[in-house]
């Protein structure tokens, strides 16, 4: 079974936290997987649609005392944005276009909670020559 990737064994404010079967996630990971929805498949240069939604299994709070941070999103280990929320939204979902020259790994999503943690979501996508 996955454990916090970079691990800090039952700690989850050390490291990046992952659903441990990703077919039966707890309701704690449920509320904090960042969940991206995407193409499967993009052409080169060719902007695209990209949304990251925190809460999607099951609703995250957004309270002051209880919400998501910031949402990052990666293609492999490149940067491609981060939006700030700090609870000033109802829901933590953001939808971007992106652009990408090539693919060298899943998209991936981060989030961060202010009271659980940084939690990684990944899609798989492929890019198309034009």
């Amino acid at each position: 079974m996955p454990e916090a990737k970079y691990s800090c064994k039952d700690d989850i404010l050390c490291g990046v936290n992952i659903p441990k079967d990703l077919k039966a996630p707890s309701e704690l990971e449920q509320k904090h997987l960042p969940v991206i929805s995407a193409p499967d498949k993009v052409k080169k240069d060719e902007a695209f649609g990209v949304t990251v939604e925190v809460g999607k299994l099951k609703a995250h709070p957004n309270e002051p005392g209880h919400f998501i941070e910031w949402i990052e999103l990666y293609c492999g280990d490149t940067f491609l944005f981060r939006i700030g929320l700090a609870g000033s939204i109802t829901a933590p979902k953001v939808t971007i276009p992106v652009k990408l020259t090539h693919a060298h790994g899943p998209l991936k999503a981060w989030a961060k909670c202010n009271l659980h943690g940084l939690w990684e979501g990944t899609k798989d996508i492929s890019i198309e020559e034009t």
